[in-house]
């Protein structure tokens, strides 16, 4: 197995590809990380787009950015087949020893509920995100049920969102949050620092 970064087009469109099999919703266009936005992040800083490939078969990638002045990965994938290997720790090992050599302070992310127990086992530290466009704040804090508030913001002027200090994933409070708030969403988030 050979650990490189993007560096042509033909090299982005072979990782693009693999990544829409593993998440075919980003085909969409609903979502920030298209395409187009990973192909101007490869023109930044090339060596936060990283994938695992076997002979020429890509079967892991993990794609990050500099998200204002931090860092933060939009993608963390590895093929159905090849899970299990060591493959996606060996990529966010050598993520977190880019991100170190370039001068930054850490790297966050969200997980999906299957990828949760990877990233504690890899050292982040997990905060509950609970955000939406049509609920305040007052209103999503209502629904906490005791949980240390670690902060509240208004991401881009629109979506409300407060971050719940979990020390294990809670899946209960966050299909009560999606039941009584429609259109609220709540994810995992993780991070780890260096500094």
């Amino acid at each position: 197995m050979i650990i490189d970064n993007i560096k042509n087009v033909d090299e982005l469109n072979k990782v693009w590809d693999f990544v829409t099999t593993i998440f075919p919703v980003l085909m969409t266009g609903e979502y920030k990380y298209s395409r187009d936005f990973w192909a101007e992040m490869a023109s930044r800083l090339p060596e936060l787009l990283i994938y695992a490939k076997e002979g020429e078969q890509v079967c892991g990638a993990v794609l990050a950015w500099d998200d204002g002045g931090s860092i933060t990965v939009g993608t963390c994938c590895v093929a159905a087949g090849q899970r299990g290997k060591g493959i996606g720790k060996a990529m966010m090992l050598e993520l977190e020893k880019r991100v170190r050599s370039l001068g930054y302070g850490g790297i966050a992310l969200g997980a999906v509920e299957d990828a949760e127990g990877f990233y504690y086992k890899l050292g982040y530290s997990g905060c509950l995100l609970v955000q939406s466009e049509t609920h305040s704040i007052e209103e999503l804090l209502s629904l906490n049920p005791g949980y240390e508030v670690i902060a509240t913001n208004v991401y881009d002027g629109t979506i409300n969102q407060i971050y719940l200090n979990v020390t294990t994933p809670d899946h209960d409070i966050q299909r009560r949050y999606e039941e009584r708030y429609p259109g609220c969403s709540t994810q995992m988030v993780f991070g780890k620092r260096f500094k």
